[in-house]
């Protein structure tokens, strides 16, 4: 599918450094792809997203507010997985691209409520939602797009980068690299950002939103995830993705994604201003990080 181009506005480069410059950059956007702009629903510092209708149809519109290589490569990568997505569909339900330009991407508006809109899990869920979030991402983890599409993740480059961090220790790092190796090249599909917020429940169905980290991982990526984000709340949803995992046999992918993940969260976490409520997270994440630490060595022991 090709991607259908927008009239520019301002140029590639248009600065949109501030909350009103950025608003202002959406709506010029928005106007050029003759989309009409409801309300903001989403700021952060990359990304200004808002609700909106093109031709009658409810559509959602995200504008990138930053030059960062990082996040317009990530943004490059989202728009040519709407691409592999209409070409080749999965079974379950995901936007549609309806058109782009340099800084604007408008995609179809899904029906559902966020699971929820913290980064982690406050509350338990029912088992019936935990089921069905899970069957989701059971099937997307078959869709299997030919070529395969990308791997955000180099596997041995995360561990070396997590053990120069401080946060594994030499025996975590020699036991990561053996259970990497042992696992092979193979790799599944996987949203890749599996959080609470990324998944639109609506009835009987979930769908999945945002697909910038969409790629091939070791399996179980997105389980260890939602785990993360799910354990200091929901027993429900933690005990149905061990039940999966244990069904499915990837324990060692599980635990060595769970672990690099961890990691990953608390450099997040301790990033976050002193004053931040969510750096309270910090003394379970290491809990749960010591625990991860010793399931891996366990696998490493029983191997």
């Amino acid at each position: 599918m090709n991607r259908r181009q927008m009239t520019p506005v301002g140029g590639a480069n248009t600065p949109v450094g501030g909350a009103d410059e950025a608003f202002a950059a959406l709506i010029a956007r928005a106007g050029s792809a003759r989309v009409g702009i409801g309300r903001v629903v989403h700021r952060t510092d990359k990304a200004l997203v808002a609700t909106g209708h093109r031709n009658g149809q409810p559509v959602i519109a995200k504008l990138l507010t930053t030059d960062d290589p990082y996040w317009v490569g990530r943004r490059d990568h989202e728009l040519r997985t709407y691409e592999r997505l209409a070409d080749q569909p999965p079974s379950v339900r995901v936007p549609r691209l309806v058109c782009s330009d340099e800084r604007l991407t408008v995609l179809t508006q899904l029906p559902g409520q966020r699971l929820h809109d913290a980064r982690h899990l406050t509350r338990d869920v029912h088992a019936r939602t935990a089921q069905q979030v899970l069957d989701t991402l059971d099937a997307f983890a078959h869709w299997a797009p030919t070529p395969a599409l990308p791997q955000p993740v180099d596997y041995h480059g995360r561990i070396d980068a997590e053990h120069a961090s401080g946060l594994l220790d030499d025996a975590d790092r020699f036991a990561l690299h053996a259970l990497v190796d042992q696992l092979g090249p193979a790799r599944v599909t996987a949203h890749g950002d599996a959080l609470p917020a990324n998944l639109l429940l609506d009835g009987g169905h979930c769908a999945l939103v945002d697909l910038e980290h969409t790629g091939s991982y070791l399996p179980g990526y997105d389980l260890a995830l939602l785990h993360l984000v799910s354990a200091a709340a929901s027993p429900t949803i933690t005990a149905a993705i061990t039940a999966r995992v244990q069904t499915a046999g990837i324990d060692t992918a599980f635990q060595v994604n769970r672990l690099l993940l961890t990691c990953r969260e608390i450099r997040l976490h301790t990033s976050l201003p002193a004053a931040d409520p969510a750096t309270s997270k910090l003394a379970y994440l290491r809990q749960l990080l010591s625990q991860a630490r010793h399931d891996v060595q366990a696998l490493m022991r029983w191997a």
